[in-house]
């Protein structure tokens, strides 16, 4: 082999060599923007679909390399940088979703962040926690290592002649392929494509300016008031409104769910049914998915739909009245067990609730049971005790939405069947610790949560045979799915509402409505969840309730 020979070898080992980089390089960049979610865990995997941004920038690029001006070691590190923030916006957008059940909302989900991470990282040792830390980091490092070099890669390929063409053509074609597929809806090349992250950002600088500089509270006002009510059919009796966190349509739709928890419910209905009480069931359609509680609170106690903290931020700016207004103005005692507040609720000026028992002022001393502490079984007697077995006293709306149900559903507590047991200090056994791979594992989250839903069951029955009064009227229902990481995000929005009484003529002006005896609800909603407080005030009434029929539109709003 002669000289020449030898040159030619290496000089094409050499260009193998570089066109295998480019190819490794191209194809981190396009990886870190198209992956997808592996559900229910909070890894990717990665999908053979192109990045629409990826081929912009190379054209970009293109174009700046054919005027002599790529980009130095500022602009490179600027590139990197920028690059990064899509890359962590593509994980935010395909992970919060795959987890939660709906998209991030940047501006308002941020303020609960540092809340939400002491919730899952409760009781975790120090150790893991440094673990984490440390291998979130070193993924943070490879990221942009491995997109310093894909870029210095590109750049150097831009520098030749023959290679900025080819890449120059083929995202000409890869754009011209996109833009094909978005005009022609018959032509499936579109559908080669991740959806764009940039739509991300677009779609969270809408939503800021929605809710600071373009906030708009003006529909509220052209929304009818709650009807009036006599609230004649309660004869004084007591009403409660529960709401059993994460308590979803899929504990009758999901066999993981249905087939394990049938007899809890069909035990509950018999003993009920042998200790005088009824009950009737139904479905609607929650306001929100996998989280924010509030916002279902605040649909049914005001009669409105509020899908959105912009709509909670509008309502809490009104004068409306409120279920617990119209309550109190009938007389009725209006009360607020809320365990789960650590922190000042300002909500709860807006409410005008006569007495509000947060996590401070139940006092609780017993075992902490994750972030929150308290027992829900424990919050309802030490209230039941304090507002309920006095005699002389006005009637009382009492409003409760119980904590232990919530994710990560661990650490639990049992149920006591001695009621007057669990008000012991310490008399509780004290709670396992809850590993925090556990809290991330889908699997291990849906057993929790099914053991979550056997504790809401217990304490109901319990306190419905043991010391609910007589007179009293209970509504039971979700406040939304359980987050997508547990049921998963291609399901509908319903919710289970239960009401209990002893007076079944009161009932069956419900059944005749469309609910149906007995615990479970029939397939398909009856409407919204903001259509439940009309439907009870008007229910109530004495003198409207022969035409409560119309007070529910019974539609079915599509699944989201």
């Amino acid at each position: 082999m002669n000289v020449a020979t030898a040159g030619r070898g290496r000089i094409n080992r050499c260009r193998i060599a570089q066109v295998l980089a480019l190819l490794g390089a191209l194809l981190v960049l396009n990886s870190t923007l198209t992956f997808q979610n592996v559900w229910p865990t909070l890894g990717i995997r990665w999908v053979p679909e192109f990045s629409v941004e990826l081929t912009i920038l190379l054209l970009v690029l293109v174009g700046t390399a054919i005027r002599g001006q790529l980009p130095g070691k500022a602009m490179r590190r600027a590139l990197v940088g920028g690059y990064s923030l899509f890359v962590i916006g593509r994980y935010l957008d395909v992970t919060v979703p795959a987890l939660m059940g709906r998209s991030i909302d940047l501006y308002w989900d941020s303020q609960h962040v540092v809340h939400v991470a002491a919730m899952f990282l409760t009781s975790v040792p120090l150790w893991r926690l440094l673990l984490a830390m440390v291998a979130l980091l070193a993924v943070g490092a490879a990221l942009i290592g491995l997109l310093h070099w894909s870029f210095a890669v590109v750049l150097r390929a831009l520098a030749q002649p023959a290679d900025r063409r080819w890449l120059g053509t083929f995202s000409l074609v890869l754009l011209a392929l996109y833009g094909a597929g978005r005009l022609r809806v018959l032509l499936p090349s579109e559908r080669w494509f991740a959806l764009p992250v940039s739509d991300l950002f677009v779609e969270q600088t809408r939503r800021v300016l929605k809710a600071t500089v373009f906030q708009d509270s003006r529909w509220l006002n052209s929304q009818p008031p709650l009807p009036h009510s006599d609230f004649k059919r309660l004869r004084h009796g007591d009403v409660f409104v529960w709401f059993f966190e994460s308590y979803g349509a899929l504990v009758f739709d999901d066999p993981r769910f249905s087939t394990s928890l049938a007899e809890e419910f069909s035990g509950l209905e018999r003993a009920l049914t042998g200790a005088g009480w009824h009950s009737v069931s139904a479905r609607v359609n929650s306001s929100t998915f996998g989280g924010s509680s509030w916002l279902a609170h605040s649909s049914l106690l005001s009669g409105l739909r509020i899908a959105d903290q912009n709509d909670y931020q509008s309502l809490l700016a009104s004068r409306r009245d409120t279920l617990v207004s119209r309550f109190g103005a009938a007389g009725y005692r209006t009360v607020a067990i809320m365990p789960g507040l650590k922190f000042p609720w300002p909500e709860g000026q807006f409410y005008g609730f006569d007495q509000l028992y947060d996590n401070q002022a139940l006092n609780y001393t017993g075992p902490a049971y994750g972030w929150w502490a308290v027992p829900d079984q424990y919050s309802l007697y030490r209230v039941h005790q304090m507002e309920i077995t006095p005699t002389e006293r006005a009637p009382l709306f009492v409003f409760f939405p119980t904590i232990n149900s919530h994710a990560p559903f661990a650490p639990l507590p049992p149920y006591q069947s001695n009621w007057s047991q669990i008000a012991t200090t310490g008399a509780a056994p004290t709670p396992e610790s809850v590993a925090l791979a556990s809290r991330l594992d889908g699997e291990e989250l849906a057993g929790a949560y099914r053991r979550s839903v056997r504790y809401n069951l217990a304490v109901l029955g319990g306190y419905l045979r043991h010391y609910a009064p007589s007179t009293a009227f209970l509504m039971v229902l979700g406040d939304h799915q359980p987050p997508a990481v547990v049921g998963g995000r291609d399901i509908s929005w319903q919710v289970p509402v239960h009401l209990f009484s002893r007076d079944a003529a009161l009932l069956q002006t419900l059944v005749d409505l469309g609910f149906n005896w007995g615990m479970t609800p029939d397939q398909g909603a009856l409407g919204s969840i903001e259509a439940l407080g009309p439907l009870l005030l008007r229910a109530l009434d004495g003198a409207s309730a022969a035409g409560v029929r119309t007070a529910f539109p019974v539609t079915v709003p599509p699944i989201h």
